[in-house]
């Protein structure tokens, strides 16, 4: 009779151990880049924005013209977003930018979210649309993640991202009261 330490192998016992670490393993693995992956579509979403605003300031200045950015669905801007140029009444669009992508919402809790759009005149001034006054504000949007990025255009017409959860990031207002 051979001896039972000659024959090696796993008994069913450490079989299951092993399954079960594994699956433990994987689902943390599996949470952890799914966060990953929410993250960086708020990431390119916001860098989209942020494109849409410096093509419609430099489209203005070219064109020295008014151009408008709003949301493609009244005031959704998770519906996407279009440039357009032209005088009021005639306006062409200059390019459409697609829906947010999924996991990634308008978190309406912070900033004004430039209700009607924004407009920028023919020296690249950012305006608040349909209004006559300087076009400073914000826009956040937040992923499934928690995670949260603001654009920040200033009365000058410049667009930034920053985080409003890092304290002093985003400046003073609405989209600077992060903690």
């Amino acid at each position: 009779m051979v001896a039972r330490a000659a024959l090696g192998g796993f008994t069913l016992v450490e079989l299951m151990a092993v399954v079960a670490i594994m699956a433990i393993l994987g689902s943390i693995a599996v949470s952890s880049f799914r966060d990953l992956l929410l993250n960086q579509r708020l990431a390119a979403a916001s860098s989209g924005f942020v494109a849409a605003l410096n093509l419609a300031r430099t489209e203005a200045i070219q064109r020295s013209q008014k151009v408008h950015v709003g949301a493609l669905e009244g005031s959704d801007w998770s519906s996407g977003w279009a440039v357009q140029a032209g005088p009021e009444g005639a306006m062409q669009t200059v390019r459409k930018f697609e829906k947010l992508p999924n996991g990634v919402s308008v978190d309406a809790a912070l900033g004004d979210g430039f209700v009607r759009g924004l407009d920028y005149d023919s020296n690249g001034f950012s305006r608040r649309a349909g209004g006559t006054g300087f076009g400073a504000g914000c826009l956040t949007l937040k992923a499934e993640s928690g995670r949260r990025a603001s654009i920040v255009v200033s009365a000058s017409g410049r667009a930034r991202v920053c985080n409003p959860d890092v304290r002093g990031e985003c400046g003073s207002g609405a989209c600077g009261s992060g903690g």
